[in-house]
């Protein structure tokens, strides 16, 4: 119910340049559709990158098809996925599932990333297809395709920070925990051996900017992880032109 003027307003009194705006298919309709996000990239070019999403329940040319589309028509960088609602409607598909194999194939040839969430889930369904470690044979398998683990990974967060630090393709992705929430393993992963591989998000509207960007300083991080969390390290793994 957010209008894009609202949403701007928010950026600007938490100091947000730019974000990435996610198109959103929940429960068989578009919360927010492929070519919106690319309608509101267009008008604010200055203030969105855009991110789309695909269902990977169809014939895998046509999965194939629709990245392509979102990748070279609608510009979009990324490709957002959600295990948990795919499958039969109940148990959701671990991402090493052949159903996703088209869009991580196609991703890896134009060069956008996919974003996968972990962690148990939000909606009351089954939470296996979240485990972490299913992304270990994806990332073994497109050395070339850049992952981002989104929501941590809890209860398995060692499993994401682990796969985060082995292979050089995958992230951890902080949206929907806010940082006065993160485990301690987390806050101490972000401060030193995984400060290049965890990524600042918000899953707005749910998370404020103001409110994680502010428990993130009271961390006490340093400026230059700081830079390293909100900016420089999603800059680097999508490859942003900013």
């Amino acid at each position: 119910g957010q209008s894009i003027e609202g949403l701007i307003q928010e950026m600007d009194e938490a100091g947000v340049d730019k974000l990435i705006l996610s198109a959103f298919h929940y429960k068989g309709e578009w919360v927010l559709s492929n070519e919106e996000v690319a309608q509101y990239v267009k008008q604010y070019p200055d203030r969105f990158i855009g991110a789309g999403g695909v269902d990977v329940m169809q014939k895998p040319m046509a999965v194939a098809a629709e990245v392509e589309y979102m990748a070279k028509e609608l510009n979009m960088c990324c490709v957002r996925l959600e295990p948990y609602m795919c499958g039969d409607g109940m148990t959701g598909l671990p991402p090493n599932d052949k159903h996703f194999w088209p869009v991580y194939m196609k991703c890896s040839e134009l060069g956008i990333a996919v974003a996968l969430q972990v962690g148990h889930t939000g909606p009351l369904l089954p939470s296996e297809c979240g485990r972490p470690i299913y992304l270990d044979e994806v990332a073994l398998a497109f050395p070339d395709l850049v992952i981002l683990g989104c929501h941590v990974g809890q209860p398995w967060h060692e499993e994401m920070m682990t796969l985060a630090w082995k292979h050089p393709n995958v992230y951890l992705e902080t949206s929907a925990r806010s940082p006065r929430q993160w485990p301690e393993s987390l806050v101490k992963f972000a401060r030193t051996w995984g400060q290049d591989k965890i990524i600042w998000a918000t899953d707005y509207p749910l998370l404020s900017f103001d409110r994680t960007l502010t428990e993130l300083e009271e961390l006490g991080v340093s400026e230059k992880l700081y830079r390293k969390i909100v900016r420089d390290n999603v800059v680097r793994a999508l490859k942003l032109d900013l």
